[in-house]
């Protein structure tokens, strides 16, 4: 009896999985139809006159060595 509910709600979820996935499929082709329509390019950088910055050959940081468990436990009895 288990195994008849067990599957039960399993199709339930996989008809639900389903749905959702048709249901985006057609929101994606309508937002597709729409950047069409006003000439929007969807592939590429949809903004050429505002490129990506160029790298400037900055580095970030170096990061503070982390501290392990250990040593923060040691640091909050010592204080």
């Amino acid at each position: 009896m288990q195994s008849e509910e067990r599957r039960r709600k399993s199709d339930e979820a996989q008809r639900f999985s389903e749905d959702r996935m048709q249901l985006l499929d057609t929101i994606r082709e309508m937002i597709d139809i729409e950047f069409e329509r006003h000439g929007v390019k969807t592939e590429g950088n949809s903004h050429p006159e505002n490129p990506p910055p160029e790298g400037t050959g900055r580095k970030p940081p170096d990061r503070k060595p982390k501290r392990t468990l250990w040593q923060r436990i040691v640091k909050f009895f010592a204080v």
